[in-house]
């Protein structure tokens, strides 16, 4: 079988998809990065899709609160927004391509990072609103998708009503199929509005199929129509005095964040590599995702008086959670855990479905002037019910209660090729955590930045993502450094060291515990479509100790050693190329040295003002320990990272057909098949067998 495929493989050179972007391929790349760093799995979607937003509607260069977008992504440094707005300080409004190239800092990488992103607007002054322009320009989209795997899951085996009595978590109580459901309305950056649905696989759409005894046993807990609905509302910019202004309205659902994420940020952010890791973007964002854990439902609005902004927000949505006690009437008092899967597929995960009230209430006042802002945040956040961990010694400092209250000051100041920012927050227990940062570009193709911070043990915050190594703003410290520099033309070399350290016992270490990793990647832009990085890596961290042949209760150290190769060339017009090799070296004080690695070839096909791109990828893999990652191209708007474990070969096939301006067409098949396991998974998730099976359609109308 392996030999068959490997021939069609070499005989079909030129199946692919759409040409890849170099933009694309650096938020790929930190998506990547952010996901090897990872201690838990993590939906990036909502960056995903936040790109391609910016990609429809463009960045205005000559909105400087619109090109702070750019720094969020890590694409642009913040010396050259500063450059950008010191060029039109002098010289009027930017309206052509070609004048970036006399604005310093930007070197031809940059050039090519922005041309997809950016447009050349004149800032209005009016922003009324005009009914027939909204109509005229607005733009509506409607995405359906629907995924699924078709190898027969454990979940998914009939079993007898009795058995299922007996153990009623041992089947998914519905279809193997994901669907997901999107509508969107958009007028300029000014409007956007829309609604989404989704069902995960395993989960049912309107009616589970199981008897009366379990559904008795559910009572209460079972919806009657789709698990997960999401709406949102957002309008920007409306003047209502010449000192008055409504930045932002959010109703609905959406994601709201200040400074460096430390006191609130709900939502993902970039955690970026090399670089400024200065926070600018917009406060208040519309969540238009499918992820079911970190968006907030209610109403936010962000006021402009003279040079203050106020922002206050509300928030109320239900939450999983596992229940340890009820009242008489059934109502849970007690919960021991908040669920953060989103997943509401067999009798234990419904019951845990929707089970508490989480309610956010808060405000932010800033004051911004040209190159320095000062912020204050405090909220609230309400529990129905009283959350008790289970009394684990790693659990000693985790948030105990109802109530929980948070507050905090942040602040950036930027002084010519110096920026300094950070923030200090404290949860009501008085525990604190600070950060504070500097980065320095003496010129436009050198950059250094330091990064301390110092999240305190006893720190409790359900809405943080602030920079840190681990999975959370809390039990750490430690001090980051970065730097990136060309030393030629088309070359950038991008160096970053980290020293994190925790005070308090964690699941993976039985007492406080270090760890150090340095990562060094070269990169060279041959063109405008081609590039190659050689990236190398190494972290050394302590973990609890344990082998086949000895228990040892102390913290053994871990290290972990990778080398990446990667490039990206084109062949003609039509097709381009993409090769990475990687090896991994993973070796700790109790257990042998064990070596893992990746290689994949990526054919991409897109003829030029032709309907049709593909894209094929065959990869081959061995990790025995732990999984080696490679982001794969898929559908418009989906993340999909794949994670490679034990030894075997991967290969998937995307396609789109765009049959006319309004209409697109999306499909991919996957196909993952192991040479040394003939079982797949674990539990409800397990597979007889070596092969893996995958598939996606997703349709879009623009209209």
């Amino acid at each position: 079988m392996k030999k068959i495929i490997l021939t069609l493989f070499l005989c079909f050179p030129f199946v692919a998809s759409c040409q890849n972007d170099i933009t694309e391929s650096l938020i790929i790349s930190q998506i990547e990065r952010m996901t090897e760093n990872s201690e838990k799995e993590t939906d990036y979607s909502e960056l995903v899709n936040a790109y391609f937003d910016m990609l429809d509607s463009k960045i205005n260069v000559n909105n400087n609160e619109e090109l702070s977008q750019l720094i969020e992504f890590h694409l642009i440094s913040t010396y050259i927004t500063e450059s950008i707005n010191d060029y039109r300080k002098n010289f009027g409004d930017i309206r052509f391509f070609d004048e970036l190239k006399l604005i310093d800092g930007i070197d031809e990488l940059t050039l090519i990072v922005l041309e997809p992103l950016i447009c050349f607007e004149k800032p209005s002054s009016s922003n009324k609103f005009n009914v027939k322009d909204i109509i005229k320009f607005a733009k509506h989209q409607i995405v359906f998708e629907t995924d699924r795997n078709f190898n027969k899951k454990a979940g998914y085996q009939n079993i007898s009503d009795s058995i299922l009595y007996e153990k009623p978590n041992k089947k998914y109580l519905g279809s193997p199929q994901r669907l997901f459901l999107r509508y969107n309305f958009s007028y300029r950056d000014k409007i956007e509005a829309g609604f989404a649905l989704e069902k995960d696989a395993g989960e049912y759409l309107f009616t589970p199929k199981i008897n009366d005894s379990i559904r008795k046993m559910l009572d209460g807990h079972l919806y009657s129509t789709i698990d997960f609905w999401s709406f949102h509302f957002l309008v920007r910019d409306i003047n209502l005095s010449n000192n008055l202004k409504i930045k932002a309205l959010a109703l609905g659902d959406y994601q709201v964040g200040f400074g460096q994420g430390v006191t609130m940020g709900s939502g993902v952010s970039f955690t970026g590599s090399g670089g400024s890791l200065l926070r600018k973007a917009k406060n208040i964002r519309a969540s238009k995702s499918a992820n079911e854990v970190n968006y907030l439902r209610g109403a936010a609005a962000t006021f402009r008086i003279y040079s203050f902004d106020v922002t206050a927000f509300y928030s109320n949505t239900k939450a999983d959670a596992n229940v340890s006690a009820v009242d008489s009437l059934g109502n849970p008092t007690q919960i021991t855990a908040l669920q953060q899967t989103g997943l509401h597929r067999t009798y234990g995960e419904l019951i845990d479905r929707h089970t508490i009230t989480k309610e956010l209430f808060g405000c932010n006042i800033s004051y911004k002037s040209n190159h320095f802002q000062i912020g204050y945040t405090i909220h609230k956040t309400n529990l129905s019910c009283e959350l008790y961990p289970d009394p684990r010694i790693y659990n000693t400092f985790y948030f105990k209660g109802k109530s929980l209250v948070n507050q905090g000051i942040d602040f950036y100041y930027i002084f010519k090729k110096i920026s300094f920012y950070g923030e200090a927050a404290i949860s009501d227990n008085k525990a604190p955590a600070f950060l504070i940062a500097t980065t320095i570009q003496p010129v436009g193709y050198v950059d250094f930045t330091i990064l301390y911070r110092n999240y305190d043990k006893k720190y409790q915050n359900f809405y943080s993502n602030s920079f840190a190594a681990g999975s959370g703003t809390r039990n750490e410290k430690g001090v980051y450094l970065s730097t990136s520099f060309s030393f030629a033309p088309k070359w950038k070399i991008v160096a970053t060291a980290d020293f994190p350290q925790s005070d308090w016992i964690k699941t993976t270490s039985y007492s406080p515990s270090r760890s150090r990793s340095y990562d060094l990647q070269i990169n060279h832009q041959i063109n405008s479509k081609a590039l190659f990085f050689i990236e190398l890596k190494y972290k050394d961290k302590e973990i609890n100790g344990s082998s086949e042949m000895t228990y040892m209760r102390k913290l053994v150290h871990e290290r972990k050693t990778m080398f990446r190769f990667h490039i990206t060339y084109p062949i003609g017009e039509s097709v381009t190329l993409k090769n990475r090799a990687e090896y991994h070296i993973i070796k700790t004080d109790l257990e042998q040295t064990k070596k893992s690695y990746l290689i994949y070839q990526d054919i991409i096909f897109n003829p030029p003002e032709k309907p049709i791109n593909l894209s094929f990828r065959y990869a081959l893999f061995d990790s025995p320990v732990g999984a080696v990652y490679a982001y794969e191209n898929d559908v418009l708007y989906s993340f999909s990272i794949g994670s490679m474990y034990h030894k075997g070969m991967r290969m998937y096939l995307v396609a789109k057909y765009k049959f006319s301006k309004i209409l697109s067409l999306y499909a991919k098949i996957g196909c993952t098949i192991y040479s040394d396991i003939n079982e797949i998974g674990s539990d409800l998730e397990k597979i007889e067998g070596n092969v893996k099976t995958d598939g996606k359609l997703q349709m879009i109308l623009k209209l």
